[in-house]
């Protein structure tokens, strides 16, 4: 029994030691992976801030050099009691403060004396202030350039202070100052969640996101240093007590963990990255709580830790998974075959229907076609009466010069024999070639469209239309047609449209007057029209609407096939026909299609 018992306990205690040891390598892992994090992002919210105090800085750092060279203050400062040299530099120091945003700008004499600032009139103005026992003062009176940060003892305002000498003759006359306004600089950052501050090289915080942290020191100071302090009046009042700043573990150069907070207060672990400002005498400090990234790295252990017991327990049910997962393939497989049958059975269906609906589409064509040809043998039949007049007026002229020149042959009058011949030649010819254009425009469209001159095209569909307006004496005006003008289209189905739509114009004019049909063409913007104008009545606004479906006719004898298949066939040369009332009388019907440039072809 007892050796039973000991590899369980065993088998327990390796469990939990590999937990702990999970737990720990994690834990110190997830540590040290986030504390890098940290610091990187911390190095970027220093460089962010120190780059932002760095750039509010160089606007004013050669700012006082160049304004101390003006004359107007050298002369206001060997002449100080002129009231009209205090005035004006009254005035150019408050356009140098506007143009600038400077804080404030001042002039002393080499006492300290204030004698002209860009608050000349507020109530706390510098004028009259001696400002002697700050360091600024001391080195700009020395010929150097002076760099201070201070509390303002009139302003009560946070500033950082520009001095430089104002020379005459080769000697300082007095010291310009410019100040600039660092009291808002928390705000900018306040949204942040990390701290920043700013420290002097005493160790005191001036500028910190932390309120409660303005104006103490990060380490003791003696009191040689306060003295120090309070004489330059500094940080004004305020009385410079130090914080509890404790530095920890080194992270990288600029970077350690430091623990730090309010004296009698509980301390806070922060991550802090440095930087130095040496030109400004700096410290600059970004300091990132700790607490958040222990909470996470614990939250990760836990995380891990789950896990692990979460594949130890599924180990177990490894079998019977495999079990279930081998029966579920073999329940998939059975209903993928099921699929596939069915798809196929489906697919086999779909192909069937795809073969049928070809086979119609080809049908409707083939009777679309046929019924095409169809309505250009009924237009021929309908044309038939005048070309009856047209070819019996021949025959008859034909059988009389035949029996004229019967008689002159008998005469002997061979030269009369010769002209009547040539009459009836001549006129042979033109039955001919009335005939010519019958089996021309019965004849078949080859259903490809090519670019075509449609001049050629209106021609030919005028002289296989002219027995009919002929014979009812209406004249074709064609002169709006341009010589040559280009688009793709079908040639025989374009002439049986344009012949149609020359049909129903002569119907539309009528047989009691005269009219004129007017042809043209027209191209805008890459688009071809053809227009077709008729004297008529023109056509009926209730009927506009409706001309274009099929049976739809206003004429007793009409099947109303004709322009609806005359749509139908623009349409599939990927154009529009259109109907419209002319301002004055008659209808215009207008082809349009695509344009086609000869350019293009010969690309």
């Amino acid at each position: 029994m007892i050796s039973r018992i000991k590899p369980h306990y065993l088998y327990s205690i390796l469990v939990v030691g590999i937990l702990v040891l999970t737990f720990w390598i994690t834990w110190s892992v997830s540590w040290q992976q986030s504390l890098q994090g940290l610091e990187q992002a911390n190095q970027q919210y220093l460089e962010q801030f120190s780059g932002h105090l760095d750039s509010r800085l160089s606007r004013f750092r050669f700012l006082p050099q160049l304004v101390a060279k003006n004359n107007l203050l050298s002369e206001l400062l060997r002449t100080p009691d002129r009231l009209s040299n205090v005035q004006a530099v009254n005035r150019f120091l408050k356009e140098v403060n506007q143009i600038t945003g400077a804080s404030d700008t001042y002039l002393m004499d080499t006492t300290g004396l204030t004698i002209a600032a860009s608050n000349w009139r507020e109530k706390l103005t510098f004028v009259g202030q001696n400002f002697s026992f700050r360091p600024y003062f001391a080195l700009a009176m020395q010929g150097r350039v002076g760099h201070y940060f201070a509390l303002g003892t009139t302003s009560k305002e946070r500033g950082y202070y520009f001095s430089y000498p104002v020379r005459h003759a080769a000697g300082i006359v007095g010291v310009l100052v410019i100040k600039m306004d660092m009291s808002n600089i928390e705000q900018y950052w306040s949204n942040q969640n990390t701290q920043f501050m700013v420290s002097d090289p005493d160790g005191v915080i001036f500028i910190t996101t932390t309120a409660d942290w303005l104006y103490r020191s990060i380490r003791p100071l003696s009191q040689q240093d306060m003295e120090r302090i309070r004489g330059t009046l500094r940080y004004g009042d305020a009385s410079v007590n130090p914080l509890t700043y404790q530095p920890g573990g080194k992270v990288s150069d600029n970077s350690r963990i430091v623990k730090m907070g309010l004296p009698g207060q509980e301390v806070t672990r922060y991550l802090a990255s440095l930087y130095e400002m040496p030109e400004a005498g700096w410290s600059v400090q970004v300091l990132t709580p700790l607490h958040e990234l222990t909470s996470g790295s614990l939250v990760m252990a836990l995380t891990v830790l789950l896990l692990v017991i979460s594949i130890l327990s599924i180990s177990l049910l490894v079998r019977l998974r495999i079990k279930r997962q081998h029966e579920r393939e073999r329940i998939r497989r059975e209903a993928q075959k099921q699929l596939e049958k069915m798809v196929s059975e489906r697919t086999q269906d779909l192909e069937n229907e795809i073969l049928l609906h070809k086979k119609t589409e080809k049908t409707l064509r083939a009777t679309q076609d046929e019924l095409i040809q169809a309505a250009k043998l009924a237009l021929v039949g309908e044309m038939s009466t005048s070309i009856s007049h047209e070819l019996n007026n021949p025959l008859a002229a034909i059988r009389s010069y035949a029996d004229n020149a019967r008689q002159f042959l008998a005469k002997n009058k061979g030269q009369k024999v010769d002209e009547n011949l040539g009459r009836i030649a001549g006129l042979t010819e033109r039955m001919a070639k009335i005939s010519n254009q019958l089996k021309f425009f019965s004849r078949k469209s080859s259903g490809q469209l090519e670019p075509t001159n449609l001049n050629p095209v209106i021609q030919t569909a005028i002289e296989i239309a002219g027995p009919q307006y002929q014979k009812k004496h209406i004249q074709i005006n064609k002169q709006g047609v341009e010589s040559a003008i280009y688009a793709d289209v079908d040639i025989i189905q374009l002439e049986q449209v344009l012949i149609n739509l020359i049909s129903n114009a002569v119907h539309a004019i009528g047989d009691e007057n005269e009219g004129e049909i007017g042809i043209s063409t027209e191209q805008v913007e890459g688009s071809i029209f053809i227009h077709v104008d008729d004297s008529g009545p023109g056509i009926d606004e209730e009927d506009l609407c409706r001309i274009f479906e099929p049976f739809f006719t206003t004429r007793d004898a009409g099947l109303g096939l004709g322009l609806s298949i005359s749509s139908r066939i623009i349409t599939s040369m990927n154009g529009k026909l259109s109907a419209r009332n002319l301002s004055g009388a008659g209808a215009r019907f207008t082809i349009s299609l695509p344009g086609y440039t000869q350019s293009n072809d010969s690309s």
